[in-house]
């Protein structure tokens, strides 16, 4: 917990990212629809946009008669190409249209965990809610109130506006919504003061692409055509990680440093780029600051270093250095994966320093591909979503999400918690340190509430649970972490029994509990109209009517993106920052996470619990029978090496385990992983493993060195037969 003064939205904030064959469901699959006069026929189009935790935000557009969905396809948003992907395909069925999903509010009847529940009416729910909650202000204050939200749902309504407003009115604590992205953020605006480089469809102009600690044939799905295009053109693509994933098997080289050394291994290539002198001087003379610091600092991760401490043989370091500095036009293509390290923030700060140091930036092409937010968050209306300002400069508590357990769990009276309102997600499954939270959701005293569409993990713990509205049932606004496109979302169709938006769950918690001020009832379609109230540049010509009608629309930019052709970073310098006197450490440094000789003794593998899962998104879709079955049996990936040692055969039963949890789960042998680590997929909830955990019983709420982010790849474990 911190102090931290709440003054609205701020960058790390907005992080809340090939052919023409349009993927859509045929009428057969849908609702069936029948009429006995032709002229009752009511049927109409809407555009709408995934609202998931993704870098592509996918616009489709949404077919009803009567309103009942029968036809679910992309739209013609030239980046998502009239694709949508796997895991969207059936949307509807899979979530809108669902047996399982909730359309009543829920009371519990039994103990918490077990799922027990009573249907209640909306008036008895908010009612019994509200007094609850003001019972606990008066005793406690506010603070003692916890919203936790994240990526479960991004659109600017349903996720921000009108429940920011709510828990700022009440003076509840703050959440740090930090475990994903804001340590990548953090190292990144360190080096250059901006996320936002080449734009995804200019990576066909590259001739050299580093796909560093990403994986965009399963989690940037529409970028890799792009990608694609440009191997097709003579590009080579490099990928570096830990994992041989299924970009790493169609990359042309695969470069496999051990987890969590990915600074040791930038710092390495630039020892070798300015000993050989493949540095641009002219570039680094004009537009950066600290190369005379940095060269000394970078003495110490010579070859020989760098292939102890990552495990790459010398040549490898030395080859990939050289080859990068000398392509043009160069690209590396970063996202999210290698933040969750102790070494987080350092390992993006490092990497965004080689551009620079190569001059990559002059290229068309060329530099580093990151986020594309503050794009939005230079041109959209923010006020509409902004905090007002009445509550924009209220300081209370702040929580870090990744901490959740062990906020719950405590003793402190500084961080007692007695209320939490959970919505767009699912700690129980995607937050570290999986046991510890159970243990906090298993307190009588803890009043929960959750707003849903089905009975989650983290919902069988509730005291009430909320029927939410699916995307396709309400407004919304979407901007992108990974694309150049905005989208409005329009409700296609009447909400599905009594369910609600958010934002009228939390409309009418505020008009039950007597507050009157308007900032809490503005309505979802004002708030989508205002953000788009803009006359900045990028946002001529798109409008909430032209959005209606076309679905998603590119930013207006300039046709040749190049952020840093001729320096403009977004520091305080306005150049490149090698050096920064004024972050601890000055230069980005590899220190490794240090494990007790108990730990090291009884927990020799490292884990990666990672996004290998091709049908679920984080932990969405984790619960629908079909995509299970298309998923298939999720397995503990070991290095053959490993297995013999342990006396462990393909499709074993394992016990995978350590200090926090132990999972049961499937060995599968393979050269995926090198010897020492192993590798589990995230995403699965717990209650349909055997033994009632998945991957986050294992990870611990760790800390990122910058961007308070979620090192929960630092994670030691051992295995035997179960």
């Amino acid at each position: 917990m911190r102090p931290k003064k709440n003054n609205g939205i701020d960058r790390r904030d907005f992080l809340e990212i090939t052919s023409k064959t349009a993927v859509g469901i045929g009428l057969t699959s849908l609702p069936f629809i029948t009429s006995s006069c032709s002229e009752n026929i009511a049927t109409k189009t809407t555009q709408g946009a995934c609202y998931h935790d993704c870098p592509d935000r996918c616009s489709w557009k949404v077919t009803t008669t009567n309103n009942k969905v029968v036809g679910f396809e992309a739209s013609q948003n030239p980046y998502t190409a009239g694709k949508l992907c796997n895991k969207m395909e059936a949307f509807p069925n899979d979530v809108t249209y669902h047996p399982n999903r909730i359309l009543t509010p829920l009371k519990r009847t039994g103990l918490k965990g077990k799922g027990e529940f009573e249907k209640i009416s909306w008036e008895q729910a908010i009612s019994e809610v509200a007094s609850k909650l003001q019972s606990i202000i008066e005793e406690k204050g506010g603070e003692s109130i916890l919203p936790y939200s994240f990526g479960g749902n991004q659109g600017k309504v349903q996720g921000k506006a009108i429940p920011n407003r709510f828990f700022a009115h009440i003076g509840a604590s703050q959440l740090e919504r930090t475990i994903c992205g804001n340590a990548a953020v953090e190292g990144i605006l360190a080096t250059n003061g901006q996320t936002t480089g080449v734009l995804p469809e200019d990576c066909v102009h590259s001739r050299f692409i580093i796909l560093w600690g990403t994986n965009p044939v399963l989690s940037n799905q529409h970028l890799w055509p792009f990608i694609q295009k440009a191997k097709d053109n003579g590009a080579t693509i490099v990928v570096v990680d830990p994992f041989k994933s299924a970009t790493a098997e169609k990359a042309d080289w695969h470069v496999q440093p051990y987890p969590g050394t990915d600074t040791a291994l930038a710092l390495g290539l630039m020892h070798v780029i300015l000993k050989e002198n493949l540095h641009d001087q002219e570039y680094v003379d004009l537009y950066t600051i600290g190369i005379e610091e940095l060269t000394e600092h970078v003495q110490q991760y010579d070859p020989i270093s760098v292939s102890q401490i990552t495990g790459l043989e010398k040549e490898t370091i030395i080859s990939l250095a050289k080859t990068y500095a000398q392509s043009a036009p160069s690209l590396i293509r970063v996202l999210i994966g290698m933040e969750h390290q102790v070494n987080g923030a350092s390992a993006f700060r490092a990497v965004a320093m080689l551009p620079a140091l190569t001059g990559a930036w002059r290229h068309f092409g060329g530099g580093l591909m990151h986020m594309t937010y503050e794009l939005f968050g230079a041109s959209l209306n923010w006020e509409s979503i902004n905090l007002p300002k009445e509550l924009a400069n209220r300081e209370t508590r702040s929580i870090n999400m990744i901490e959740l357990g062990k906020v719950l769990t405590s003793k402190d009276l500084n961080l007692g918690v007695d209320a939490l309102f959970v919505f767009n997600s699912n700690p129980a499954v995607t937050t570290p340190n999986q046991n510890l939270i159970l243990k906090g959701l298993e307190r009588e005293d803890l009043l929960t509430i959750v707003s849903e569409h089905f009975i989650t993990d983290t919902a069988r713990y509730a005291d009430y649970v909320f029927p939410a509205t699916s995307v396709l049932e309400n407004w919304d606004i979407l901007d992108s972490w990974g694309s150049a496109y905005i989208n409005i979302n329009e409700p296609a169709i009447e909400p599905l029994g009594e369910s609600k938006p958010n934002s009228e769950f939390f409309r009418l918690l505020a008009r039950e509990m007597g507050f009157s001020e308007s900032y809490l009832y503005e309505s979802d379609i004002d708030i989508v109209k205002k953000t788009l109230h803009s006359d900045h540049e990028y946002l001529k010509g798109i409008t909430f009517e032209s959005l209606r009608k076309t679905g998603g629309q590119r930013l207006n930019l300039p046709d040749k993106w190049m952020p840093h052709a001729k320096g403009n970073f977004k520091t305080k310098t306005g150049k490149c920052h090698f050096y920064d006197e004024n972050i601890e450490p000055s230069l980005p440094t590899y220190i490794p996470k240090e494990y007790n000789k108990t730990d090291k003794e009884n927990y020799p593998l490292h884990l990666l619990t990672i996004k290998t899962p091709k049908h679920l998104l984080n932990s969405s879709h984790a619960n629908i029978d079909h995509i299970l079955k298309k998923e298939g049996e999720p397995y503990l990936e070991v290095n053959p090496d490993d297995a013999s040692y342990r006396n462990i055969a393909d499709g074993d039963e394992l016990k995978v385990y350590n200090q926090r949890g132990r999972v049961f789960i499937t060995a599968r042998i393979s050269n995926k992983v090198q010897q020492g680590i192993v590798c589990m997929p995230q995403g699965f909830w717990p209650s349909l493993f055997k033994g009632g955990s998945s991957a986050n019983a294992l990870t611990d709420h760790l800390l990122t060195d910058m961007g308070r982010g979620g090192a929960i790849q630092e994670v030691k474990v051992e295995i035997i037969k179960a």
